[in-house]
């Protein structure tokens, strides 16, 4: 996404300088590496060295990550002055390169959030909030976004919880959503090709994206066994990959998940015939990570012109989104009954579920285009630079 975003701003002001940090492995495929140097159309890429951050130990995630940071930092310190550092959590330390430079430059540094830590980890209980390891990192956590000319959240339901746990001023915090980038036709036939592929010719639910540790697959597993002794002509479609695919995929194979499919990943240039084979297009969380995440999936699924089916919290960015668009309906997690109700209610009324797919269609070239988001970065930079921000 962030390179998208470089891209997109490029476009929008030709006349802006963008150079971008990051590491020379590419996070899915082959052991091949990037160059070190690379030009996007007029944007500058400069890329390190650096152990591989998708290790399978969270322990050696986490070193890889900090030895990126500092090896940024080094990087960052020998380059000519910026006027302005983007810096977002992944790796969870980069912003360890953003306060440094601060501090020795008086570059100031807008802090993105898209996942927080170590509230994630805490959240899924892999980390006690009260161990030795969470609260130096909600320490470091707090001086990096104190530290930040601006904070962008990337929902409403995280804005209220920085300003509550971390305890920023409502006015550093910019809410800036993610976006689509298919913004071409919208996906309206839905004999695909990928449906073709697959033998698919009745009413399709479709998960597409990450599996997630924060995403609950045990509602929808559980709806989806539930659906196929009443429903037999609903099938329920993952593809993806990621921590909970064994569990999705164990399920499968006891016959405990109803009539579904298992797929991976598909190529870039499918994905849009992949969210075109959905008649409804799921979105999920765990319990308590709505405030410290938002599903960027959200936003393809809008572009698609398909409804949304939401396991999350009813005061999730997504669901406020779903509320104020009127595009698909909510489910509360662990409610599998509600989520076939839900389905089974749309697959009932198909012109009901045509209108929603429209209503998100127009959302999505109203708000969430890749645009319409460049533009509200862009005034924040003028902002922040403006008012010559020195935190």
């Amino acid at each position: 996404m962030m390179p998208e975003l470089a891209r997109a701003l490029k476009a929008e002001d030709p006349a802006l300088d963008i150079e971008i940090i990051a590491s020379r492995n590419r996070y899915r495929g082959g052991d091949d590496q990037y160059p070190p140097e690379q030009d996007w159309e007029g944007v500058r890429v400069l890329r390190l060295g650096t152990p591989r951050s998708n290790q399978d130990s969270t322990a050696l995630r986490l070193l890889a990550g900090l030895y990126f940071s500092l090896v940024a930092r080094r990087r960052l310190l020998s380059l000519p002055r910026y006027d302005l550092l983007l810096v977002g959590t992944n790796p969870p330390s980069a912003p360890l390169a953003a306060l440094a430079l601060r501090r020795k430059r008086h570059t100031p540094y807008v802090y993105l959030i898209h996942d927080l830590y170590p509230d994630v980890a805490v959240s899924l209980g892999a980390l006690r909030a009260t161990s030795k390891a969470a609260r130096v990192c909600a320490w470091a956590q707090r001086r990096w976004l104190h530290g930040a000319a601006r904070v962008v959240a990337i929902g409403r339901c995280m804005r209220d919880y920085l300003a509550d746990r971390y305890g920023l001023d409502a006015e550093q915090i910019e809410v800036i959503t993610n976006w689509s980038r298919l913004e071409g036709p919208s996906c309206l036939p839905a004999k695909t090709q990928f449906r073709a592929r697959h033998g698919l010719s009745e009413f399709v639910v479709l998960y597409a994206g990450n599996f997630g540790r924060y995403q609950d697959f045990g509602t929808i597993l559980d709806a989806a066994a539930m659906v196929r002794a009443t429903h037999p002509d609903i099938t329920f479609v993952f593809v993806g990959d990621g921590a909970k695919r064994p569990e999705i995929a164990a399920r499968m194979e006891s016959g405990a998940a109803g009539n579904s499919l298992l797929l991976p990943f598909v190529p870039d240039e499918e994905f849009a015939d992949l969210l075109a084979a959905a008649d409804v297009s799921l979105v999920t969380l765990e319990a308590g990570a709505e405030a410290i995440g938002v599903p960027s999936k959200f936003y393809n699924i809008l572009a698609s012109g398909r409804p949304t089916v939401a396991v999350v919290g009813e005061g999730s960015e997504v669901a406020r989104l779903i509320a104020e668009e009127s595009c698909g309906l909510r489910v509360a997690q662990g409610d599998a009954a509600g989520l076939v109700q839900a389905v089974v209610q749309l697959a009932a009324n198909p012109e009901t579920a045509a209108q929603m797919g429209e209503r998100a269609r127009s959302a999505f070239e109203h708000r969430f285009t890749l645009r319409r988001i460049a533009e509200q970065y862009l005034s924040l930079f003028s902002e922040v630079l403006a008012e010559g921000t020195r935190p």
